[in-house]
């Protein structure tokens, strides 16, 4: 099935140096740095989507009993800030990177030297880009979130917005053949999509495998393109001329989650997976005419190049080199530590690699070198991230990101630090002067000192685990408590204590058989975790909450507290009850002394996070911030319209004197002395 493109002109992006020529609160706008100490410093009320920032609002405290007085709350401007990336290459000899998950999403173009942004235009929908493509002067980029295709030409300025696959949230990767055509991967519709720039038009060509929901990887020559498929490993070949789909994947990646990466010479394409990190090299005249590779670079073969028989690819922050011939494969350099690798370029001596922190490293292949470029200090802007978690010590407002986390000083309202770091800060807890960070996907907890700017790695929980859900402390053991979930086609998370006297780890998979562990609460008293799960799918059972003995380290009971949920996000403990959330935003309380279930409310029809602050248990989602009757679980609207974004997940940290959650991506501060 085809469909003409819609052409929609987004009109011509004002280069750098026009941009220049205005005052200088247009690259306040933008979020480009005045200097260093704009960068250590962000000078939030004169952010543009900071508007309002550090004034007071009023938002109407309501229940079912009418509505009572105003509840005081500031607007601190964006929650956390960032520039971090997922997309990148060359058109010429000019690097570019596409932001990610930031707002708004952004194409940079630098100097050959990569010292200087000469192009900085906005992409009006997605939320940033895995995939793009370059073809003469123009760059491609394909969104996720929203799908859409868009051309960047630098010759004009001038972006275009091309297509827009339906069914499809996310355009993973895309390829681009002899003849200009252009074909994407995308999810969920599990499709492969043919562009033609000729006469902008886009076609579908249809679904690579029945009942797989991502084609995440594809490459193409002048007959065939070839689509790597999860979340059951599968790599597809498909024929330009008859339309006929062949299954070529070697036997040997049964098991594997996905073909992850793709590349080809003009004899063979070369397939990475994830789940055990294999390489697959396959002949494409006789796909039957293959090798497997088993390097010990982790289970996810990341973003991959070839040139004649030399393969480049990156995996987790390191890149390494393929020899097709041999078949050896080996490190060969390595980015900062915690970063990933998220494109490659092989040019002429030299093989580029870009990060998710924004930065370019290039590798000598005369010298063995590594050297590094910083894209953000040449002028990549910053811009709101979409915030992972919130933690409140001391006088601080952490809120985790991408690629770092921002610091709020509750006495400096109008600026923040940004300390960054490699992977996504999905959880943080504050015990004594340190602040213990979740990270993904690197499954490690870090340790941060407020007062000396420290970070230090402590522990790797591995067990093929990748996703924090949750972190808390036990006081009487002094045990940090870390539920995980398993990387995408693995079964079964973990609980995780650390004991903070003696950076002890000790790691318990499979509390719940086949689960991901995804929420933590701990009982002082009674020395017992509590925890939540969420099934890989429904023939696993419901969602259920895993009772845990710290002190025999054993599991001594499991719960359910609805046997519809798929997952239980959020749990507390309040004296000797139990609170916790579903997914559809079933509230329930369970007595911790008998295990009896014991009253149940729905409060919202999505995710809930709950926090308890001077005995009062405290609820959000997307839109409100609730107190919540702990008897009768009735729950008392404090604010409302919060409009958080929806593409993360609620969230709310309380000391005592304040909550704070998030309100589109900004950080809300609630004064709870103003609560009536």
């Amino acid at each position: 099935m085809s469909q003409r493109a819609s052409l929609t002109p987004i009109g011509t992006a004002p280069t750098i140096s026009q941009i220049q020529l205005q005052s200088p609160q247009w690259l306040i706008m933008l979020g480009l740095k005045l200097g260093d100490e704009m960068d250590r410093r962000t000078m939030l009320r004169v952010t543009v989507l900071a508007a309002g920032a550090g004034t007071g609002m009023a938002w109407t405290s309501s229940s079912s009993a009418g509505a009572q007085e105003p509840v005081e709350t500031v607007d601190r401007g964006p929650a956390t800030l960032a520039c971090t990336t997922l997309s990148g290459g060359f058109v010429g000899d000019r690097p570019y990177i596409v932001s990610h998950l930031l707002q708004p999403v952004r194409l940079g173009v630098f100097t050959p030297a990569a010292d200087q942004i000469v192009d900085l235009v906005e992409i009006p929908s997605g939320g940033g880009a895995w995939a793009s493509l370059v073809d003469a002067e123009r760059i491609y980029v394909g969104t996720h979130t929203v799908a859409d295709l868009y051309a960047f030409d630098t010759t004009t300025h001038r972006l275009d917005k091309l297509a827009s696959p339906a069914g499809a949230t996310y355009i993973w990767d895309m390829t681009r053949t002899s003849d200009g055509t252009i074909f994407l991967g995308t999810y969920p519709d599990g499709k492969v999509w043919e562009y033609r720039p000729a006469d902008n038009t886009l076609i579908d060509r249809g679904v690579a495998v029945a009942g797989q929901k991502y084609v995440r990887s594809i490459v193409a020559d002048d007959t065939t393109v070839y689509a790597g498929v999860g979340a059951q490993a599968t790599l597809v070949a498909y024929d330009r001329g008859t339309g006929t789909r062949t299954d070529i994947t070697p036997p040997e990646l049964s098991g594997e989650a996905f073909i992850y990466q793709l590349t080809q010479t003009d004899s063979h394409v070369i397939g990475g997976t994830h789940g055990s990190g294999v390489i697959a090299i396959i002949s494409k005249a006789d796909p039957g005419d293959y090798r497997i590779v088993h390097p010990d670079s982790g289970i996810t073969i990341g973003k991959m190049a070839a040139q004649d028989d030399d393969v480049y690819y990156g995996a987790g922050d390191s890149l390494w080199h393929l020899d097709l011939i041999t078949g050896v494969a080996e490190a060969v350099g390595a980015t900062a530590g915690g970063d990933f690798i998220t494109a490659v370029s092989i040019r002429a001596t030299t093989v580029a690699v870009f990060t998710n922190s924004a930065t370019m490293w290039t590798y000598d292949r005369s010298t063995g070198t590594m050297s590094m470029a910083d894209l953000q200090a040449a002028g990549m802007p910053s811009a709101p991230d979409l915030p992972q978690s919130i933690a409140v010590h001391a006088d601080s407002v952490y809120v985790g990101g991408h690629g770092g986390f921002q610091i709020h000083h509750r006495r400096v309202p109008a600026a923040t630090d940004r300390v960054r770091l490699g992977g996504e800060v999905k959880a943080m807890q504050a015990v004594r002067n340190t602040l213990y960070l979740a990270m993904y996907p690197s499954a490690t907890i870090v340790a941060y000192n407020p007062t000396t700017g420290a970070l230090n790695t402590i522990a790797s929980i591995g067990h093929d685990q990748n996703r924090p859900g949750d972190i808390t402390y036990h006081r009487r053991s002094q045990l940090l408590l870390v539920p995980t979930s398993p990387g995408y086609g693995q079964l079964g998370g973990a609980l995780s204590t650390l004991d903070v006297r003696t950076r002890k780890l000790d790691v318990y998979r499979n509390l719940v058989e086949n689960h991901a562990l995804v929420s933590v609460a701990a009982h002082e008293r009674r020395g017992l975790a509590y925890v939540g799960s969420a099934p890989a799918d429904s023939s696993y059972g419901p969602a259920t909450v895993a009772i845990f003995d710290l002190g025999t380290r054993t599991r001594v009971g499991t719960t359910v507290p609805d046997s519809a949920a798929t997952s239980i996000p959020s749990l507390v403990v309040l004296r000797d009850a139990l609170y916790g959330t579903t997914n559809d935003g079933l509230l329930f309380r369970i007595d911790t002394r008998s295990g009896e279930l014991l009253r149940t409310a729905e409060i919202g029809t999505a995710r809930v996070d709950l926090t308890v602050s001077d005995d009062v248990l405290y609820a959000v989602d997307h839109q409100r911030l609730w107190r919540i009757d702990p008897t009768t679980l009735s729950a008392e609207t404090l604010v409302d319209e919060l409009a958080a974004d929806p593409t993360s997940f609620p969230m709310v940290a309380a000391d005592g004197a304040d909550l704070f959650t998030i309100t589109g991506r900004n950080l809300l501060q609630v004064s709870l002395h103003t609560l009536p």
